[in-house]
């Protein structure tokens, strides 16, 4: 048992995908600020910012350590300002940080915090996480292995819940908000509760198909908390530390925890979900009776939501659903959803609706520069069913339609543009009626009054958040609701005119409304676990409510109940937040923080901040070996010395290979040198005869790639084009001719087009891919020549998470030739590679999902899904002797895979797969008609 961690470190490295290269446009001007703990880079125009990041980042390194370690390495920051993606992270290989600024418009579950102050601390709180822990066998394999082996023991050592719950902790204990103060960010995990489900620790920690798991964030809080809470403030750091060390070799993060509280992770993370079932028992006793609406529809035992329902003039419920088995969609809601139409694919959900229209953002991105990308308004008429997209390479982050459906009320949010804006678009094509700039950092819910006089909104700066109207008329902005640190969010107007949202001031989140005019305010619900996206029609109220299966939508007509107050400074804390686990290093930096004034300078955007990050294992199954890597801050260069073992040829192989892509195409250029053993058929007219090759082989030459990728609506495009050369120079060591030294012409073309898939299919249901590289030797026509096309069409199948694959693959290459490239065609499954002239397979796959087992064993792995692919491959080939000889070979059988989480820590799909041949192996002794296979990811 002691051996499988080691065979898996050996794995995970090897399971990180590689970032691609080059995804930010060349013209942008990078400048750099260098701090006391962090190099800051952005572009030019968001000084001010940057400056603020870095003064944020010197404050918690050296003020808010104690409980996490004091040690910090080096690290970059990179703001990403032309990116509309909600997200932020740190990464090792290279040691970085990266934040996309744009906020999101849900402040509920990211809370009312400034979005760059909250990526911050947050992401900051990874940098002093992934610092302490480098010590002892962490350490070590940082040694042996630069930061891939750093990245790879640590991340098998610490639980991803106590990395992001313990994130979590920092950004909350040192804002007014942090997502530990918003009750949105608790409801999944306190609705299981409510109905007396706690999962098993193994499926709270790697996630299910089956049924809903809340993320490990959530769990992540609640754990690290309640520990504070019972042990003391800086439980956490031996903890962390130890663990990432090995003192234990086995479980090391758990024995750590266990010598400081007698629990295991396990026993913790039960101890806390019992904890928490009482507190929200006795919270719901003293808060009775609730007033809560009845179910609209449900049932069904798929994880669904429904989120921004509308009722139309016709009297339907329509509402944006997801699903774990289907794409999201618009749908009128009933015992049968039927639906309307699925939007694109969004940089967070988003939907307005009116009697005649549906409106949503749709994400798209600058094809070469994917870190350029849009968020743009398309429109759907629901009776005619035709679409429209309103705009195109915009910032809009969300709209509504006016009363009249004539006009809308929009966001639009560009980082180095200023402030965000309130725009007025003419509904029919786009146009910008209107606009103003809104002194706030972020504003979202934009919804035109009753009258369609005023746009009101939600204004979020450094203090909190506060509800104010827009008159465009005299373009003057008022304030409705003064600000306040309580959590709200989801604004809507009524008919009447009073305005709806969400406040969770009560340590629920409840829905409100609010006269305008006399600053009346009124409770509508008084739900056990949360009230979301409101929709008052008539005197019934709509709104989406956490469950075991999804948000699901419910009905209420309600009796207002009058709350005292306005100001909303009366806020409570909900059973999540535990103020008392974090009051020891309790703190508002944002509003007490003193920006430095650092000094700015240029930064280069080819090899600027270029460094030496890992010396690891790479290459696959096939072709093992070891790579030396170097990346800049800005990825846009980087260089990987490699040395590995091909197997199919029983030889050896290494090179260097620089790739830089801050132009518009990438350029690579490689050398290698590879130790060769293959077999060439005699170019004879008496007889059939081979002999074997075994040289030496250095190939120099560059490869200009023009990778290109497109978002439309529910499809993602892939197009790179490439063309290369290289120059051969082999030296012949036994029996053989082979050419002298040559040149080599390769063109290559991968090509997919892919819809995208909901959480449980297997496969997308519409697309193609395809690949296609055509090599020439120049100079002798003999020397070497090959065609390849590899194509994969996909289809849907009989159930919704099912689906079917069909294969088109073909290859010439002489055999002949004096060269022979390496053969990486798919053969039909079950059989050896032949020797061949020309080949051709057609494969047929019909894959299926078949059991969601969420059985965890010792640690070790996860059992989260198992698949079967049947298959079907019919394959011919010739060899040109004399006349044409040809050979078909044909088998069926079944691929099993299983997707595990292994060490809790990556997925790594493992398969075994079962071939009948159909017809005899001519290239096989082996007289066996079944052929068995192991498979690991990238090997099917």
């Amino acid at each position: 048992m002691k051996c499988i961690p080691l065979l898996l470190l050996t794995l995970l490295p090897w399971a990180v995908s590689s970032q691609d290269i080059g995804l930010h446009p060349p013209e942008i001007d990078w400048q750099q600020l260098r701090a006391e703990n962090v190099r800051v880079i952005f572009p030019a125009g968001y000084e001010t910012r940057a400056r603020r990041v870095a003064s944020l980042v010197d404050k918690l390194a050296v003020d808010h350590n104690r409980s996490v370690g004091d040690r910090l390495f080096d690290f970059d920051l990179v703001l990403q300002t032309p990116n509309m993606t909600v997200n932020g992270y740190v990464g090792l290989a290279p040691f970085r940080s990266e934040f996309y600024p744009t906020p999101p418009q849900r402040l509920s579950q990211l809370s009312n915090t400034d979005w760059v102050d909250l990526l911050s601390i947050h992401e900051f709180r990874h940098v002093q996480q992934t610092s302490n822990e480098r010590r002892g066998l962490t350490r070590l394999a940082s040694i042996l292995q630069g930061q891939i082996g750093w990245m790879a023991l640590s991340g098998i050592a610490t639980p991803n819940w106590f990395t992001e719950g313990d994130a979590v902790v920092a950004e909350t204990a040192l804002t007014a908000g942090g997502r530990g103060r918003t009750p949105a960010f608790s409801s999944e995990l306190r609705a299981l509760l409510r109905n007396n489900i706690v999962h098993p620790y193994a499926k709270a920690r790697n996630g299910s198909f089956r049924s809903l798991v809340p993320s490990h964030y959530v769990y992540g809080y609640a754990m690290t908390t309640y520990a504070r809470e019972r042990f003391g403030n800086d439980v956490w750091k031996p903890v962390l530390q130890e663990g990432a060390a090995y003192r234990s070799l086995l479980y090391p993060f758990s024995r750590a925890l266990q010598r400081r509280t007698d629990l295991s992770t396990r026993e913790l993370y039960l101890t806390t979900m019992l904890d928490l079932e009482r507190l929200q028992d006795s919270a719901l006793a003293t808060r009775r009776p609730l007033v809560a609406g009845e179910p609209v529809a449900g049932g069904d035992k798929d994880i669904r939501n429904y989120r921004f329902p509308f009722v139309d003039d016709r009297g339907r419920l329509l509402a944006l659903r997801t699903s774990y088995r289907e794409l999201p969609a618009v749908v009128e809601v009933g015992a049968i959803d039927r639906i309307i139409t699925h939007p694109g694919i969004q940089r967070e959900p988003w939907l307005a609706l009116s009697d005649r229209f549906a409106l949503w953002t749709e994400y798209a991105q600058n094809p070469r520069y994917t870190n350029q990308n849009y968020s743009d308004l398309v429109v759907y008429e629901l009776r005619t069913g035709r679409q429209r997209k309103l705009t195109e390479g915009g910032h809009y982050v969300s709209a509504s339609f006016s009363p009249d459906q004539q006009r809308l009320a929009a966001v639009w949010y560009e980082a180095l543009a200023g402030g965000p804006e309130l725009r007025i678009l003419d509904a029919s094509d786009g146009t910008v009626l209107q606009r103003i700039e809104v002194a706030e950092n972020n504003v979202a819910w934009p919804v035109f009054s009753a009258d369609g006089e005023r746009v009101y909104f939600l204004g979020q700066d450094y203090d909190g958040v506060a509800i104010a109207a827009w008159d465009p008329t005299s373009d003057v902005i008022e304030t409705v609701l003064p600000r306040s640190v309580a959590p709200i969010d989801m604004l809507d107007v009524a008919a009447d005119g009073r305005l709806v949202y969400v406040s969770g001031r009560s340590g629920v989140d409840n829905v409100y409304t609010l006269d305008p005019v006399t600053g009346v305010r009124r409770q509508l619900t008084n739900v056990a676990v949360g009230a979301y996206f409101p929709h008052l029609a008539g005197d019934t109220l709509y709104y989406a409510t956490p469950t075991p299966q999804g948000e699901r939508l419910h009905r209420l007509v309600p009796s207002d109940q009058e709350v005292s107050g306005t100001s909303g400074d009366d806020i409570t804390a909900g059973i999540f937040e535990r103020p008392a686990a974090f009051a020891a290093e309790s703190a508002n930096l944002p509003v007490d923080l003193v920006v430095n004034d650092y000094p700015t300078s240029n930064f280069s955007n080819t090899l600027g901040g270029i460094k030496l990050h890992s010396w690891s294992f790479n290459g696959s199954y096939v072709t093992p070996g070891v790579a030396v890597e170097f990346g800049n801050a800005l990825n846009t260069a980087a260089m990987t010395v490699s040395g590995e073992y091909n197997f199919n040829e029983d030889r050896y192989a290494g090179g260097v290979n620089l790739t830089y892509g801050g132009l518009f195409p990438v350029i690579a250029l490689e050398g290698q040198y590879r130790d060769r053993n293959t077999t060439v058929q005699a170019d004879r007219t008496d007889s059939l005869q081979f002999y074997g090759q075994e040289f030496n082989q250095l190939t120099v030459g560059p490869t200009i790639s023009l990778p290109l990728q497109w978002v439309e609506g529910n499809t993602t495009t892939t197009v790179v084009p490439s063309v290369g050369y290289q120059y051969y120079s082999i030296q012949d060591l036994e029996e053989g001719t082979l050419p002298p030294d040559f040149g080599n012409l390769s063109l290559g073309l991968r090509f997919s087009s892919l819809r995208r898939t909901a959480f449980r299919q297997v496969q997308p249901h519409l697309g193609a891919s395809a690949s296609v590289v055509y090599d020439r030797a120049l100079g002798d026509v003999a020397a070497g020549e090959r065609l390849l096309v590899r194509s994969s069409f996909y289809l849907p199948g009989i159930f919704r998470t099912h689906g079917i694959r069909l294969d088109v693959d073909a290859q010439s290459e002489s055999a002949v030739n004096l060269y022979q490239y390496p053969d990486v065609f798919r053969y039909a499954r079950g059989f050896t590679a032949p020797l061949n002239d020309g080949v051709y397979r057609l494969g047929a796959n019909y894959q299926l999902p078949l059991l969601y087992p969420d059985l965890g064993i010792l640690g070790i792995t996860y059992f989260k899904r198992v698949r079967l692919n049947v298959f079907y491959d019919y394959s011919q080939f010739r060899l040109d002797f004399r006349e044409e000889l040809t050979f078909d070979e044909q088998s069926v059988g079944g691929q099993f895979y299983f997707d595990n989480v292994w060490l809790n820590a990556q997925l790594i799909t493992v398969g075994v797969e079962a071939a009948y041949r159909l017809t005899r192996d001519v290239f096989s002794a082996d007289t066996n008609d079944i052929q068995f296979r192991v498979l690991l990811s990238g090997s099917f």
